[in-house]
């Protein structure tokens, strides 16, 4: 099935200013709470997300971005590099209010941020907003498998390193030298877990084309890569990693349900929401679901997935959990700095 919407600038400007809007938000917060490591660590993600999308373009040729954006860098919008830091911040803000391991918190991460993605990429494809090399009824409705894949390496990458240099102390030369050069590091992380992910699907191609097999080719043949047998292998493995996600994610809840929650991040939770319904409105607004209805149903499931992530804790500990503390908090600290300031104006 092949299905594109004619160009509507309308919605590029719209996901423009979601993306900048979203992560202005955030990053404003962060500003006024003072919070210098978590404002770098922000900085430091706008700058990965560009460098992965720029090298993946330049490296792998699977796809490219539509020209209608209005501010693009070698090819890529930079609405998409605000977009992968909004989203895998907003992802660690969740994992944080969990109280797991460090260690574990990626994987949540993780599987916070592929649940936004399996609805929100087979929509914007549609509508235009970016271009893989496949038709739009294969894979993923249209998007490869390894891009799915991407996605749980993208945020692993960087949340695990970002949560690593934490532990760290910061006013060492050394822990200076890695949080500056953290975004090159935490690409070559994702880019070793896709050569992995590419090789282990492939291989048994391969195994059965030995000649093929030992060839190297800088630009990928996409008659192997997204050949009947590789996409079947790619699924599999893409499966596998996915169900170790979730399998870590459900594990960790349980063996530490006792320690969460004290507090709701609202911000996170509206942000998140707000990618979700954006592209589900897109969904009915476009008119995609009149063709594809069955992303309608994927939608729910996913938003729902997102809804239960930001509310499991309540729903299991409600006498523990205060949704609006951190809000209240802050309306009583600023009305109380008021008070002290209209106090010495008039006496």
């Amino acid at each position: 099935m092949s299905f594109a919407l004619t160009f509507r600038p309308d919605l590029f400007l719209a996901f423009e200013i979601l993306s900048f809007g979203t992560y202005l938000i955030v990053f404003a917060r962060e500003l006024y709470q003072r919070n210098w490591r978590r404002v770098f660590e922000l900085l430091s993600c706008t700058v990965f997300g560009m460098i992965l999308e720029i090298g993946n373009i330049y490296l792998a040729h699977t796809y490219s971005y539509s020209s209608n954006f209005l501010i693009q860098i070698l090819g890529v919008p930079l609405a998409i590099g605000f977009g992968w830091a909004t989203i895998i911040y907003c992802a660690m803000l969740l994992s944080d209010q969990y109280r797991i391991p460090w260690t574990l918190r990626p994987f949540m991460d993780a599987l916070t941020a592929i649940v936004l993605d399996l609805s929100m990429d087979a929509i914007a494809i549609r509508l235009g907003f970016w271009t893989w090399a496949i038709p739009y009824d294969q894979e993923w409705y249209g998007v490869p498998f390894e891009n799915l894949a991407g996605w749980i390496f993208v945020t692993i990458a960087f949340s695990f390193f970002a949560r690593f240099l934490r532990t760290l102390n910061p006013k060492r030369r050394a822990t200076i030298a890695l949080l500056v050069l953290s975004p090159l590091f935490e690409y070559a992380l994702l880019f070793i877990g896709l050569i992995a992910f590419s090789l282990l699907a492939i291989l048994p191609h391969g195994i059965n084309n030995w000649g093929t097999l030992l060839q190297f080719n800088y630009r990928p043949d996409f008659r192997i890569l997204f050949d009947p047998e590789v996409q079947l292998w790619k699924l599999i493995v893409l499966m596998a990693i996915l169900t170790e996600v979730i399998h870590r994610v459900i594990m960790a809840i349980a063996r530490h349900h006792r320690n969460y929650l004290w507090r709701f991040d609202l911000l996170s939770f509206s942000i998140m929401t707000s990618f979700h319904v954006f592209f589900f409105v897109l969904l009915f607004t476009s008119g995609i679901y009149q063709k594809l209805p069955y992303l309608v149903l994927l939608g729910i499931i996913t938003m729902g997935l997102h809804l239960l992530l930001h509310l499991l804790p309540y729903l299991l500990r409600p006498k523990f959990v205060y949704i609006f503390r951190d809000f209240t908090d802050s309306v009583q600290a600023q009305e109380q700095r008021f008070s002290r300031f209209i106090q010495r104006v008039f006496q």
